[in-house]
């Protein structure tokens, strides 16, 4: 759209969508189908894979790598119950990744509701992980497929969540944590 400012090294795929507003840097690649929203900042040699969304509103830094269908800044999961059914409340805020983030394919990381959800540098997510909003995600954290993280979750660095866990809200987990797979994460872990 106009007023995207697209590096000349940058690469747009076919049917790729970049909105007004949006920054795509030096060497990216937005791949075929691909969706960069308004507003929305693709950082220099990162590479968003073929049908992969970043949101309006959202950033990612350097050399990181999106695969095909993930999600970055959906609507988090935010309703109140008003007079027996659920009232959408407006998620404000969007997502912001670091540099050397790989995003794993069909991942959705939910936008904040007020402030942004925020993976630091050099976090890696396997294929089919979600990530609620507001949460936080320490510098150079992983987690493998078919992680759940709820909304408004502090995690620390190093950690490892191995597949299948799940992380309920509102927890904080300490950095160097390593958590074994299918494990329910009910309670905070601190040192």
């Amino acid at each position: 759209e106009p007023g995207a400012r697209i590096d000349a090294t940058a690469t747009v795929g076919a049917l790729a969508f970049v909105g007004r507003g949006a920054q795509i840097g030096a060497a990216a690649v937005v791949g075929a189908q691909g969706h960069v929203g308004e507003d929305a900042v693709l950082g220099e040699a990162t590479v968003l894979r073929p049908r992969a969304v970043l949101g309006d509103g959202c950033r990612i830094g350097r050399r990181g790598l999106v695969h095909s269908g993930a999600v970055i800044g959906a609507d988090g999961f935010g309703f109140a119950p008003t007079q027996g059914r659920w009232e959408k409340i407006e998620q404000l805020g969007g997502v912001a990744i670091g540099d050397d983030v790989e995003i794993g394919a069909n991942t959705c990381i939910d936008r904040g509701a007020l402030g942004d959800t925020v993976l630091e540098d050099g976090v890696k997510l396997d294929n089919l992980v979600q990530v609620g909003h507001n949460t936080r995600i320490g510098a150079h954290s992983a987690a493998a497929g078919c992680v759940g993280i709820s909304g408004s979750v502090d995690i620390g660095a190093r950690c490892t969540l191995a597949g299948a866990v799940g992380v309920a809200g509102h927890l904080s987990i300490a950095d160097d944590v390593h958590v074994t797979a299918f494990t329910a994460v009910s309670r905070s872990l601190r040192q």
